[in-house]
């Protein structure tokens, strides 16, 4: 049998229970370039054109796993097995002529004797390089078309949210495209944008879209953690560490193992932490207060900031290196002064997420006038709080002084529309039942004074309640 292997088209060789090579067919000199006579006679050989000097074929079923491989076919009783054996499988990476790395597959199977025992093995080896580069292709093709799927259930024309983001205007479609852009990848994203803009929203969008969406989204306020606290928070510590350590913590990076770690304010961070932290991005690993293992997490960082990291890296505020690190999709969020147009999606978004029930409410006239003449120096959580407190009280209070500091609460006056309704005449009748009951409200009923204050007769006023059954 073995002589057959000489004359196989299939490049295979024979070792024996000594691990030597006892046969190296022509096929196996054609696809390695090495001689039977230069193979036969050898289990070591392999290393000396390896590149990174490890056995590879002649080794591949030695020492221990040819023990194991040997009890793969021999049965209780250690009588010849019966059974058709199974070949062994592995692949591996060797150079060819030119230097090239190879990927070559391996198939062994065992030589059996007389009496059952494994007395050698037989290895087929097929070149699969080709079909190694046809998947890192397709791969590719697959990751390409995710990126595009992920663009084409984001992109529409005119898109007025992404996420829990809002606004159609043109700087946020630029950044709803750079939060595509990045959830594709798994570089390093700084967002940059005053207090109140929805910096942290858009860092949540990126991990939403991107492959560790399945994973931890870990958040950190890096201004709000006392500097003695920085590194028991990020990296752990064991019960007994220091004063206070009552039981083990595992620490922000290992809770963002294989998800997202987001820096919330990352220019608070002290030059000594973001030695530290650095050194865990890249991979050196970190330890926990208490104890000298040292852990490793594979996380992504997102950060953001409303101060200007060049300016703090031309202060020696922040280091270099760490300033590169972080700083790879650098993403700027408009303050909403600059983007007025979005004010009505915005108002709209509010009062229907605070809304109760089916009623939408509107902003009179008035009202949005002084909400668009406001610069909003707090941005869109600005907004939000001022939009909560007039679903609260009926009250626009704008906080700081503009050419309409504040609207009372007559020009803020509420009115509530059924959206359920389609025909423009049932919403138009609605509308006015709900102009005079307020009207009534505000006059305790009292008919004449609620007429003259909307501006019409006591006879009309009477003949509308009669029309909306209100008497």
């Amino acid at each position: 049998m073995l002589h057959l292997l000489e004359c196989s088209p299939i490049a295979q060789f024979a070792i024996d229970m000594n691990h030597k090579i006892t046969v190296w067919n022509k096929a196996c000199e054609l696809l390695t370039g090495y001689t039977a006579q230069e193979m036969i006679g050898t289990s070591r050989q392999w290393e000396a054109f390896y590149p990174y000097k490890r056995p590879v074929v002649a080794d591949l079923i030695i020492d221990d796993d040819f023990d194991t491989f040997t009890e793969l076919y021999r049965n209780k009783k250690g009588q010849k097995s019966s059974i058709v054996p199974n070949a062994l499988e592995a692949s591996s990476y060797f150079p060819d002529l030119g230097g090239k790395a190879r990927h070559i597959y391996f198939l062994a199977a065992p030589i059996i004797g007389e009496k059952g025992q494994v007395i050698g093995a037989v290895e087929t080896l097929q070149d699969i390089s080709q079909q190694k580069q046809l998947e890192m292709y397709l791969k590719q093709e697959s990751d390409q078309l995710r990126q595009e799927n992920i663009c084409l259930k984001s992109a529409m024309t005119e898109r007025y949210r992404f996420g829990d983001l809002v606004g159609k205007s043109d700087s946020m479609q630029e950044v709803y495209e750079l939060i595509i852009k990045a959830a594709a990848s798994d570089s390093s994203v700084i967002v940059y944008g005053e207090s109140g803009t929805g910096k942290e929203l858009v860092a949540r969008a990126i991990h939403d879209l991107s492959s560790r969406k399945d994973k931890e989204f870990v958040m950190v306020n890096c201004g709000a953690i006392p500097e003695a606290l920085l590194e028991s928070e990020f990296f752990g510590y064991k019960r007994g560490a220091f004063t206070g350590a009552h039981a083990d913590n595992t620490g922000y990076l290992c809770a963002a193992d294989r998800g997202t770690l987001f820096l919330d304010e990352v220019g608070d961070l002290n030059v000594n932490m973001q030695v530290k932290l650095l050194r865990a991005i890249e991979g050196g690993g970190y330890s926990p207060l208490g104890n000298c293992e040292t852990k490793n997490s594979d996380f992504r960082i997102l950060a953001a900031t409303n101060r200007n990291l060049e300016e703090l890296l031309d202060k020696g505020l922040i280091r270099e290196d760490f300033f590169y690190r972080v700083h790879i999709i650098p993403i700027h969020l408009p303050p909403l002064r600059e983007r007025k147009e979005d004010l009505p999606h915005l108002i709209d978004h509010f009062l229907k997420f605070y809304g109760v029930g089916k009623k939408t409410s509107f902003i009179p006239g008035k009202v949005y006038e002084a909400l668009q003449s406001y610069d909003w120096p707090g941005n869109v959580r600005e907004l939000q709080n001022v939009l909560r407190r007039y679903l609260a009280i009926n009250k626009i209070d704008l906080t700081r002084k503009t050419n309409s500091a504040a609207v009372n609460e007559h020009e803020a006056e509420m009115v509530e529309i059924d959206f359920d309704v389609n025909d423009l005449r049932s919403v138009i009748s609605q509308f006015e039942k709900n102009v005079i009951l307020k009207a009534l409200d505000n006059t305790r009923w009292h008919r004449g004074q609620a007429a003259v204050k909307m501006g019409i007769s006591r006879k009309t006023l009477f003949r509308k309640m009669k029309e909306h059954e209100l008497i």
